[in-house]
């Protein structure tokens, strides 16, 4: 608990210092955007940051170098402060934009990539402070909302998410992941034909060559919630091809194939499940459930005491 309280203050000192900045910045008389300095070694290549992580550690030397040269460049800081949530680094992020914030009021953009350095701090509620500033500066701003909608839904406060992501259809009416989360909600709140709809929607938007799992992830999953395995087992086993690392895609890929007869299928299945998850006591349990139908009783009895212990020891965490 002290670690908490002590993170939660370093968390609010963070918030309070961004917010100072973000008014001192807005009292100051509106300026021109700094370009860039014209051999910028990082500020370039982090225009595609969002687009590989492959690069993220030459990008991020890049800036600093470049910060090096121009130490009050808010243009360089703000892509930082973007290059350094990309790697999963908030507390050094959100740093590095109260500095960046401290020269230059941030722009919509800017306050949503702050939000979601809250996000990765487990910070809902400051993430969605941010966030509706940045409303308020770009209403419009449908990646903004979006964000939004996921911070309300992440608090459960499903009302609140599903006016975002309505607004989200009514301002890009394809946008695949508003639909989608629609869909998850109307299916929380009891309403399943509004929620398969949506759900089937979004997944016939992906499209066969989507590089993306969860439209079909969370298609098939609603199917199997509501006994439909067989409609369910198409769907999932799409995900599952799509990223053959998911482990959640082959566990219920797995539940699915053994509800509809084929057993030896559903245990390949999780079997693969649960060496990508081996900690998750409810894998090791369906593997049991699996082992069980397909006849080896030694093996399901072993899965059903290795997911006892796990859920020892989840309980004692």
């Amino acid at each position: 608990m002290g670690l908490l309280r002590a993170q939660s203050k370093r968390i609010f000192a963070t918030t309070l210092l961004f917010y100072i900045a973000v008014c001192a910045a807005a009292a100051q008389m509106p300026a021109k955007d700094a370009p860039a300095p014209v051999n910028s070694k990082g500020f370039e290549r982090a225009r595609d940051a969002e687009k590989s992580s492959t690069d993220l550690v030459a990008i991020e030397a890049g800036l600093l170098h470049d910060l090096e040269l121009h130490p009050d460049s808010a243009p360089i800081l703000y892509k930082l402060g973007q290059v350094l949530r990309l790697e999963n680094k908030p507390k050094e992020s959100l740093e590095t934009y109260t500095r960046a914030a401290s020269l230059e009021k941030p722009n919509a953009e800017q306050l949503r990539s702050v939000a979601l350095d809250y996000v990765l701090l487990d910070d809902f509620e400051d993430a969605i402070h941010w966030l509706r500033v940045a409303v308020s500066f770009e209403p419009n701003n449908t990646d903004v909302l979006y964000s939004l909608g996921r911070c309300f839904y992440s608090l459960s406060r499903y009302s609140e998410a599903e006016q975002m992501f309505v607004r989200v259809l009514e301002l890009k009416p394809d946008h695949l992941k508003a639909e989608e989360n629609l869909g998850l909600i109307y299916d929380f709140v009891n309403q399943p034909d509004k929620a398969e709809a949506a759900l089937r929607e979004a997944a016939t938007w992906a499209g066969d060559k989507s590089t993306d799992e969860w439209p079909f992830l969370d298609l098939g999953a609603f199917l199997l919630d509501h006994d439909r395995a067989a409609e369910a087992a198409p769907y999932l086993k799409h995900a599952a091809v799509i990223d053959p690392k998911c482990a959640t895609c082959h566990e219920k890929l797995g539940r699915a194939l053994v509800l509809t007869g084929d057993a030896l299928g559903g245990v390949k299945e999780l079997e693969t499940a649960v060496l990508l998850d081996p900690k998750n006591p409810k894998t090791h349990f369906q593997l049991g459930l699996a082992y069980r139908a397909a006849g080896a009783t030694d093996k399901s009895r072993a899965e059903f005491a290795i997911s006892q212990s796990l859920y020892g020891e989840h309980s004692r965490d």
